[in-house]
């Protein structure tokens, strides 16, 4: 008698946990283990206290089947069962919300981060999710944070269905190197990119001259990333600066934001020092014919760095003909089926939507012309790669007459002093005991402000926190 009312009490409990997990509706990808599952019970929402700040619009991936509501934060580590507090609202603003609990993890996989110089970083990127019915028309979100609300609007994704390459491009800070862009946008046309979608934050004058340029030429698309804003003041005291405690991880919001904004069916994510090339024909060409009705889901380019003689900082883009390549080894980077790519790391497709799909490595090369590259002192080889997939000189005489418009025939001289004063910066505070976090936005702002008159975003923010 005594086991069977042990054994009701384990059936009542699962019972229990069954009507909860179908009452909160969390996200499967992200319930992994028995005891994530079972921390839904006794659950913890994230209130006013805890420092997090949201990507201003939620999206509704219709990539998905069913869709997936996701949200995208920058926050301090989750524990397991913290969740957002969410009211949904379907069908217009007359209709009464719906409450569900949305629960997120890290876009790095584990929280903090392991890599070394990320350790002393207060702030992760994550996504939160939960699966939506496909009848259902979001049209906006409000998350409750104990006493505050965020109130975030609400986009949709769709499978990609115009033949075409984007290129995204992560966030610009402190970019001098308006050379590199006249390169990498011309380089990458010749390869079949169709649309760039540029992140920025700041630059020289010549730079933003530069993608000025391009943007009304309607190929670039130039979105804001401006400083990340302050926490509330009641908390503000307890914890760094966003922008001083991110790291470059922070990025994965970019590159993961940007895939959603993608419309093409091929998108990469480069720097702009690195143009991928496959070794005969278009970069789009091959792709397409590599991934189109197959389960490759992306294909990655190994990193090979190049220089180029005479540099192209001189204004004279005819070393680009005839690069260099060095013996260094370095991650590679990748294009992706803009329809199946579910979240995406700085080097590598993270996971897909479709769990059959896969990466191979490519019949080809990442060109990185990094700056200085020459003083790494590797041995150089022979590679049969280039930048452009015909005629280089026609391509070296576009770059030059270019530069001349774009500049009016005062082509400016080149000076390395702004990249110098940013590498002895970063490197001046790289000793990890120093436990200072390498956040691109923040922790060399007041050196670089002494250089230059930089142009800086100035956008309303595009991260918000609760109010």
């Amino acid at each position: 008698m005594k086991k069977i009312q042990q054994y009701k009490f384990v059936l009542i409990f699962l019972i229990c946990v069954v009507f909860i997990f179908y009452s909160y509706e969390p996200d499967f990808e992200y319930l992994e283990t028995i005891g994530e599952l079972l921390s839904i019970v006794a659950g913890e929402p994230i209130n006013a206290s805890f420092p997090i700040t949201f990507y201003q619009s939620a999206y509704v991936d219709y990539r998905f089947d069913p869709p997936r509501l996701r949200i995208f934060t920058l926050n301090k580590c989750l524990k397991n069962n913290q969740f957002l507090l969410a009211d949904l609202y379907f069908d217009g603003n007359n209709s009464a919300p719906l409450r569900k609990n949305i629960y997120g993890k890290p876009m790095e996989k584990t929280c903090p981060s392991p890599y070394i110089p990320a350790s002393p970083c207060v702030y992760s990127p994550s996504i939160f999710s939960i699966g939506l019915r496909t009848n259902e028309d979001l049209k906006k979100v409000t998350i409750h944070l104990g006493s505050r609300k965020v109130e975030l609007n609400v986009q949709k994704i769709h499978k990609k269905t115009t033949e075409g390459l984007t290129v995204c491009v992560l966030p610009v800070h402190y970019f001098s190197q308006w050379q590199n862009i006249v390169l990498y946008i011309e380089a990458w046309r010749a390869q079949g990119a169709t649309r760039f979608i540029i992140y920025f934050h700041s630059a020289t004058k010549e730079t933003w001259r530069t993608l000025e340029y391009y943007r009304d030429l309607g190929i670039v698309d130039i979105k804001s990333w401006p400083s990340f804003p302050g926490l509330p003041s009641d908390i503000a005291d307890k914890y760094p600066r966003i922008d001083d405690s991110a790291y470059i991880f922070s990025y994965f919001l970019a590159i993961n934001i940007c895939i959603l904004d993608i419309k093409t069916t091929i998108g990469t994510v480069a720097d702009f020092d690195e143009v991928m090339v496959p070794t005969n024909g278009r970069l789009l060409d091959y792709a397409t014919k590599e991934m189109k009705g197959t389960n490759v889901g992306a294909l990655s380019f190994e990193n090979h760095y190049v220089s180029l003689t005479p540099r192209i900082y001189t204004s004279n883009f005819s070393g680009v003909e005839s690069p260099k390549f060095w013996i260094f080894r370095r991650p590679p980077k990748y294009v992706f089926n803009a329809s199946v790519l579910a979240i995406a790391q700085v080097h590598v497709p993270d996971t897909f939507i479709d769990s059959s799909m896969r990466n191979e490595y490519a019949d080809g090369g990442l060109l990185h012309f990094r700056f200085n590259v020459e003083a790494e002192n590797h041995t150089t080889t022979e590679k049969p790669f280039r930048f452009f997939p015909d005629d280089h000189s026609t391509h070296i005489k576009n770059m030059h007459d270019t530069s001349q418009k774009i500049f009016n025939g005062a082509v400016p001289k080149f000076s390395s002093k702004y990249y110098d004063t940013l590498q002895k910066c970063i490197k001046k505070i790289t000793p990890v005991q120093d436990k200072v976090c390498l956040s691109t936005g923040g922790v060399c702002k007041a050196e670089m402000d002494k250089v230059n008159d930089w142009v800086y975003d100035k956008s309303e923010p595009i991260f918000l926190v609760a109010t």
